[in-house]
Formats: C-alpha cells, sequence, structure tokens
C-alpha cells in the first residue's frame, strides 16, 4: 500500500513539468520569430481568428473568408462555416467578446494574440495531465508502488510531452489540435479507470466536447463505445454503449442541425474532398480553388483510386510512425496487450490506442500523409506504450532477470525517451529558424502596411480577392476570397461575387503559383489576358522580399452580370 504522507509527493512533479513545457513553448516561438518574421496567424488559425471574431461582432456562425468553391454554395458573405469545427470558434469569440475592440478599421489587431491562449493552456494541461495520470493509473492499479516509480514514470510522461516539436508547434498557433487531444486524452484516462461504466452519459459528452474541436473523431467514438461496453457488466453492455453514444450525440447535435441548415447535410465537411489530393492529377489547389464542385469518380472506380492512394502513403507513415524510439514503445505495448494479460479496463485503453493510431494512419494515408494527421493519436499512444514496456519489465520474473536489472531497464528506457525528445526538440528548432525566413507569408508589418493602403481604396466591406486569404481579412476587415487556380477561374468567381481588386503577395516569381507567376513577373501582362479585365496595376516590393501586385478589375459585362441576376 501507499504510505501516509507520500502522496503529495506526486505532486512535486509538476512545477518542473509546467516549467519545462513553459520553456519549450518560448523557445518555439522565439526560433520563429514569433510576431516578426512569422506572423502570429497562419493561414489555419486566421481562419478560426476570423469566425471568432464574427461571433463576437454579430453572434454567428461565419466567416468574411472563402475558398472559391465556397461561392457554390453561398455566394454573399460572410460565410457559413464549411471546414471548422466551432470548438476553438466558440471559445475565441467569447474571448473576443471580452476584450475590448480596436473598431473595425485597417491596421494590426493585437488581438491575434489572445488565439493562443487556449493552445498554450492545453499545451500545459497536456503535459500536466500525463504526469498526474500516473498518479490516478498507479493509485487504481499498483497502490504498492514506490513513489520514486510515481515521480519518475510522471516526469518522464511530462518531459517526453513537453519535448515534443509538433506539440511546441501547435501550442504556438491558434488551432484545435492541442484542445482536440487533451480531450482525448481524458478519454483514454477515464478508460482505463472504468469512467463509461459508472457514468457512460458523461463521458460520451466528454467525447463530444473533444468532437467540437476536430470532426475526426466519429471512428474514435466507435472504438470507445465498442471498448465501453466490453468493460461494462454482462447485463449492462449495450445501455453502456448507447448511453456513450446519446451523450456525444447531444453535445454535437446543435453543431450538425447547423451544417444541415447551412448545407443541406449534417455532416458536411470541405475536408473531404482532400481524400482526392494527388489522385488523377488533381490536387488541395484544383480542388479547392475553382467556383465548381470538382467531378470526382464514384463507385469501382473511387474505390480502385481510393485504395491505390492508401496502399501507397502507408509505407511512407508507418516508417515515420516507427522512427527511432517509437517503434520500441509500439512493440512494448503490443507486446504487453498480448504477454501480460492486463486487467480489462487497462487492456480497452491499450486496445483502443492501437486502434485509434491505426485509423490515423489511415486516414492521413488517404488524405494529406503527414505526421501532423497523426499527431492526437501519435502523441498520446507514445506515452501510453512507454508505460506499458514499464509493466512488461517490470513482470519478467526475477528468476529469469534480477530486479536491479529490470530497474536498470526501466530508467534506461526512460533516458532514451528523454534523449529522443531532446533531439526531436533541436531538430524542431533548427528547422523552425530556417523556415521563419522562407515562410511564403509577408512579415506582421508588412501585412500591417498592405491592409492601410488597401483601406484607403476600398469602400467599407468591399471584398477582394489574394493568395493571402485568412491573413488578409483578418488584417483588413475585408471579406476575402482566396486566390483563384488561375487567372481564366477569376471569371467565374466573380459571377458569384463581383469584386474588383486581386492582390497578389509571392516571395518572387518563382514561388508564384502555377498560372500566375507571369503576372508577377512581367507587369503589364495582366491586361492582356482575356476574361480578366484589369483596368489599373500597382506593383512594388516590400522590406522582407515580397512582391505586391495589385490589380483592378473593370465592371462586369453584360454576360457576367446576367450570370449574377
Amino acid at each position: 500500500m501507499r504510505k501516509p504522507g507520500s502522496a503529495w509527493l506526486d505532486l512535486l512533479v509538476l512545477p518542473v513539468v509546467l516549467a519545462s513545457a513553459a520553456w519549450a513553448w518560448q523557445l518555439h516561438g522565439h526560433a520563429w520569430d514569433l510576431g516578426g518574421r512569422s506572423p502570429i496567424l497562419s493561414y489555419d488559425s486566421a481562419q478560426y481568428a476570423l469566425a471568432g471574431r464574427e461571433m463576437a461582432w454579430h453572434g454567428r456562425f461565419a466567416s468574411p473568408f472563402a475558398l472559391p468553391i465556397d461561392l457554390v454554395h453561398h455566394s454573399l458573405p460572410p460565410w457559413p462555416l464549411a471546414g471548422l469545427q466551432p470548438g476553438l470558434v466558440l471559445f475565441e469569440g467569447a474571448v473576443f467578446k471580452l476584450v475590448p475592440a480596436r473598431g473595425a478599421v485597417a491596421g494590426p489587431d493585437p488581438r491575434a494574440w489572445l488565439t493562443l491562449i487556449l493552445p498554450f493552456c492545453a499545451f500545459l494541461m497536456l503535459a500536466a495531465s500525463l504526469a498526474m495520470s500516473v498518479r490516478h493509473l498507479f493509485a487504481r492499479w499498483w497502490p504498492a508502488a514506490p513513489w520514486r516509480a510515481r515521480a519518475g514514470a510522471a516526469l518522464t510522461l511530462g518531459l517526453y510531452f513537453a519535448l515534443d516539436p509538433e506539440a511546441q508547434h501547435f501550442a504556438t498557433g491558434g488551432v484545435a489540435e492541442l484542445p482536440f487531444t487533451l480531450g482525448l486524452l481524458f478519454a483514454f484516462l477515464g478508460l482505463a479507470l472504468e469512467a463509461p461504466v459508472h457514468r457512460p452519459l458523461g463521458f460520451g459528452a466528454v467525447l463530444g466536447i473533444a468532437g467540437l474541436f476536430m470532426g475526426n473523431i466519429l471512428g474514435l467514438v466507435l472504438l470507445f463505445a465498442v471498448a465501453a461496453a466490453a468493460i461494462a457488466p454482462a447485463g449492462r453492455r449495450l445501455s453502456t454503449a448507447l448511453r456513450l453514444l446519446a451523450g456525444f450525440t447531444l453535445v454535437l447535435a446543435p453543431w450538425w442541425f447547423y451544417k444541415w441548415r447551412a448545407f443541406g447535410s449534417p455532416g458536411w465537411d470541405l475536408a473531404r474532398c482532400l481524400v482526392w489530393d494527388g489522385v488523377d492529377g488533381r490536387t488541395w489547389w484544383s480542388l479547392y480553388h475553382q467556383a465548381a464542385m470538382p467531378e470526382l469518380p464514384h463507385g469501382a472506380q473511387a474505390a480502385a483510386l481510393l485504395t491505390a492512394k492508401v496502399l501507397h502513403n502507408l509505407p511512407t507513415l508507418a516508417g515515420e510512425m516507427l522512427a527511432g524510439p517509437r517503434g520500441l514503445w509500439l512493440g512494448g505495448l503490443l507486446g504487453w496487450l498480448l504477454l501480460a494479460r492486463p486487467p480489462r479496463p487497462l487492456a480497452a485503453a491499450g486496445w483502443v490506442a492501437l486502434a485509434a493510431a491505426a485509423l490515423g494512419m489511415l486516414g492521413a494515408a488517404a488524405t494529406i500523409p503527414g505526421l501532423r494527421h497523426l499527431f492526437p493519436t501519435r502523441v498520446l499512444v507514445e506515452p501510453i506504450g512507454i508505460l506499458a514496456l514499464w509493466a512488461l519489465i517490470e513482470r519478467i520474473p526475477t528468476a529469469s532477470l534480477a530486479a536491479s536489472v529490470r530497474r536498470m531497464l526501466i530508467v534506461a528506457t526512460a533516458l532514451i525517451a528523454l534523449a529522443w525528445g531532446a533531439w526531436c526538440t533541436q531538430r524542431g528548432l533548427e528547422e523552425a529558424r530556417v523556415t521563419s525566413r522562407e515562410r511564403g507569408v509577408p512579415s506582421t508589418e508588412t501585412l500591417t502596411s498592405l491592409s492601410i493602403l488597401l483601406g484607403g481604396d476600398l469602400a467599407p466591406g468591399e471584398p477582394l480577392m489574394s493568395n493571402l486569404g485568412p491573413s488578409l481579412a483578418w488584417q483588413t476587415n475585408h471579406p476575402v476570397v482566396h486566390l483563384a487556380l488561375s487567372p481564366g477561374d477569376v471569371e467565374a468567381c466573380r459571377r458569384r461575387l463581383d469584386f474588383r481588386h486581386i492582390v497578389l503577395v509571392f516571395r518572387g516569381d518563382r514561388r508564384a503559383w502555377p498560372g500566375w507567376s507571369e503576372i508577377v513577373e512581367r507587369e503589364g501582362l495582366a491586361r492582356t489576358l482575356p476574361g480578366l479585365g484589369v483596368t489599373a496595376e500597382r506593383r512594388y516590393r516590400t522590406e522582407d522580399g515580397f512582391d505586391v501586385v495589385w490589380l483592378v478589375l473593370g465592371p462586369l459585362g453584360p454576360t457576367l452580370a446576367a450570370g449574377i441576376r
């Protein structure tokens, strides 16, 4: 049993973990030069910030930013949220409501820094919660564990997460990955502590709250429902699963109703088009940057193409998931599940973690392959695997391995984990420094000066088109349509929304998008292109090395006007 008075010693780990996580966050933000070379709002975080500001100002789920494909369903701004989940929008809307606005004028909005509150807090909470989860798990399943074992395990898991460069990166941007991952951690811990058996409705609500931040929760909910039924008493398995699903549905039902009202389907999400990225020459740009729904394969042809894509991407993703000691953690988890015969709740949590990682790999292979899309499950299955590996080592009989040798193996495993994390952090900092100097988004000062210039020429609320998309919409408080795929696609966009200005901002013509690079390179070329209708052109080069080309378009011709009517 735990020695009386030793419980408080576990809490000594928390200040170390929290201080280390905050330090890692500061180092990463400094490497990015956040707020300097790197604007606070990226392409993704600016979309959430815009929707949050719209919620604060007008109390509605909408955004002044749209992709050309969004114009198919709704031509006029503000546009319904086609690719965002509501959790971060609601939080940022509440924050913006509490903090006084500076008014709808051109220039910088210092409230952009407020978008970092939730990701930063979630980053710290994840590190602390991983450390404290050891205390709860040991109290439930290994109460006789020495306090040194508890403290060492808690410190290792908390620091291992804090040293993850992807986690640090998400913590320096206003995106939803970290809040979603925090909810997922609570779900894994609750499953290991039998929470679905005692409070299935509340457990389902926790999953629903996580689903407010990322839409890929549906497959995971079914896994948790099956696992909850497996650990429930024989006569309550079905009711436990159904009550869990009911709690999940109650939280997300209003959002599904909004999607049904706005798009005609409760499951509408533009992200579903990503499965066709890289298939038959399609790209993310070609799918989203035309004012028309893409023509996509169906039936057996679609199944064959997507299967080939998944099979092509899976080996690379598997290699990234097993890189370094990650393969040791996953192998330890699998070996512990197969050989140690753990208690049913622990086994259920372990199998769900492995299945969630497999689903994440399949989802990434079917959309855009990359570790980012594996982050929520990867960053949790790894510490779970470390714990499982320790438990597997601890179960080796004394006759086969002396107790002192077992302790040495456990300590060596912890040191390997921390060394790997430190090495990954160092690589992440170097990559951040290099990338921040070559980013395709101008500095905060450049965005501010550009917004002031636009504010002097555009009427209040007048829309424009630009490759800076949501970043420019945040700065200028004007509706912005993301740049069309090519100059030839602008006319179709103007048939749905009559805008008169196109602002191109690229780091030289070589970095400009195909189809637009010649316009950036050759002054006056845009006037000669049929259908574009350029009447004036302004261009200059910024101090941070970006070429700005501002095209003014003439009135719509009779054909376009008829299309609008």
